[in-house]
């Protein structure tokens, strides 16, 4: 009788692990990892992708930053430039000098005195006669139409009444047949910003012959406005301008 409390024999093949039981794995070295990364060839392929191309990365991202950084600067330095040339003003100076030419007295003018009668009187003259004289030189007569508009508010009742007048007469066709000279008579204010003025306009054919002399009279709204620009500056220095005119002929 077998005892049942006897081990019964078990053969195991050998070469083949224990059904669940682990196999023992010996601990590996530092020396032999680092052994199997310097000889796996795969690892070798990534370390040589890396620093072939990583490089090539990393150099095109700093250019990049660099080309976005001074983007933003040039961007910065031309809206600077920008703004200064915005508040740059110009501020006359003022020399005053004597008969012999010597300096007496000089300083800036940084405020501008109420525009004088004289000046007004002066500026409204040599508007009529832009206006009315018909000179037999073409380029003269389109340099006085210019120095004309110069004198005209944009949007003005009298650049309206005069792009009228001029479209319904040429005054470069009508120089192509007579010519018409201004005269003068009288200038006057009559209150604040109205003046009124007088002149006589004497008409030639082209030899010269005397065709007719007619008498003029007109109303003029005048305001004044300092320029404060280069162009304003060189088209009408004097800053005087008319607004409004209404005229008719005398009898």
């Amino acid at each position: 009788m077998k005892n049942p409390f006897r081990k019964a024999k078990v053969d195991i093949p050998i070469g083949e692990p224990m059904r669940g039981v682990q196999p023992r794995v010996a601990p590996v070295t530092r020396e032999e990892l680092r052994s199997e990364l310097e000889t796996n060839p795969y690892l070798e392929a990534r370390r040589e992708w890396n620093e072939r191309y990583g490089t090539y990365i990393i150099q095109a991202s700093n250019w990049r930053r660099i080309a976005v950084l001074s983007s933003i600067t040039a961007l910065s330095c031309v809206l600077g430039l920008v703004y200064v040339s915005s508040q740059t003003r110009i501020v006359p100076y003022v020399v005053e000098v004597d008969k012999i030419g010597d300096a007496r007295a000089q300083g800036l003018a940084e405020q501008a005195q109420p525009v004088d009668n004289r000046i007004i009187k002066y500026a409204l003259g040599n508007f009529i006669g832009w206006w009315r004289t018909l000179p037999s030189d073409r380029v003269v007569h389109k340099d006085s139409i210019q120095k004309l508009y110069a004198m005209l508010p944009v949007s003005s009742p009298a650049l309206n009444k005069l792009n009228e007048q001029f479209r319904a007469k040429s005054p470069f066709k009508e120089a192509e047949t007579n010519g018409v000279s201004v005269q003068l008579v009288s200038i006057l204010p009559i209150s604040g910003q109205t003046w009124q003025a007088e002149w006589l306009e004497t008409y030639r054919d082209m030899r010269g012959q005397l065709l007719k002399t007619v008498r003029f009279k007109a109303t003029l709204t005048v305001t004044v406005s300092p320029p404060t620009t280069e162009d304003e500056i060189s088209r009408n220095p004097l800053g005087v301008y008319v607004s409004d005119l209404n005229f008719t002929q005398q009898l």
